[in-house]
């Protein structure tokens, strides 16, 4: 099925207006990897985490989580709330943002050479300093045989309340490609890439650049799983980092 017309028109305006957004810069994380394809009529609860190793303190067990519940509402429309969490190296957990994160399916599976999507997300923060944040990001998916193919790119920026004068967009590139060797066990390797924003563009060792292998797959029926260890390969990334993704899904 093919998304309407007008409302692949709206996410693309969506997309434009926060672009031309001249807010701030949000820290980088490593993240889950979208597919564009939506699961209709699915509910999960999800946590997402990841956790930086370094040898040197400033770098060293920085941590984001996050708790979500999703569902897909339509055969096109999948939407998702949240709590995120962070870490510093020197400090306590703290929650940082409450959001809603909505994921468009252009197309069906397979229709054309490239499956595509759109997901548009607003993180409203719960520190008085810290402002809001809009996030939009492209997500294309390719088959090849065994092999996938899943790429997210896009980009964030603040908004709103104490966003004046931090910068423009920081822009990220995730992807993955994974071996389907069964529904349980899936191997592959995995980039996540924060460009940043401005002059950090052009600048390879001020951006953060993490690859490594990653396992994905399905135990028990109902749980999800993603797994990775990464190796910072620019000097602003830390030396290290793990991510984990854990899923249980239902049908309604």
């Amino acid at each position: 099925m093919y998304i309407p017309k007008n409302l692949s028109k709206q996410a693309a305006a969506v997309a434009f207006m926060a672009l031309v957004c001249t807010c701030g810069k949000a820290a980088f994380a490593l993240d889950e990897i979208y597919s564009p394809n939506v699961e209709y009529r699915e509910l999960s609860l999800e946590y997402n985490g990841s956790r930086t190793i370094d040898t040197h303190s400033n770098k060293n067990n920085a941590q984001e989580g996050e708790f979500a519940l999703e569902a897909g509402l339509t055969p096109w429309w999948e939407v998702e709330t949240s709590l995120g969490f962070s870490k510093d190296p020197d400090n306590a957990n703290k929650l940082d943002d409450i959001e809603i994160e909505n994921r468009f399916q252009f197309t069906e599976p397979g229709e054309y050479w490239l499956d595509s999507g759109m997901l548009v997300a607003v993180d409203f923060s719960t520190q008085s300093h810290i402002s809001d944040s809009v996030e939009t990001k492209l997500l294309l998916q390719k088959d090849f045989g065994k092999f996938t193919t899943i790429a997210n790119i896009g980009f964030d920026q603040n908004v709103g309340k104490n966003s004046a004068h931090t910068g423009g967009p920081d822009y990220v590139v995730l992807a993955n490609t994974r071996y389907r060797y069964n529904e349980y066990f899936q191997p592959g390797v995995e980039i996540q890439s924060d460009l940043g924003q401005g002059r950090e563009l052009g600048r390879f060792n001020d951006q953060e650049h993490y690859i490594g292998p990653a396992i994905y797959g399905k135990l028990f029926g109902h749980f999800n799983y993603q797994a990775g260890y990464f190796f910072g390969v620019s000097d602003a990334a830390a030396e290290t980092a793990a991510r984990v993704l854990v899923e249980y899904e239902m049908h309604f």
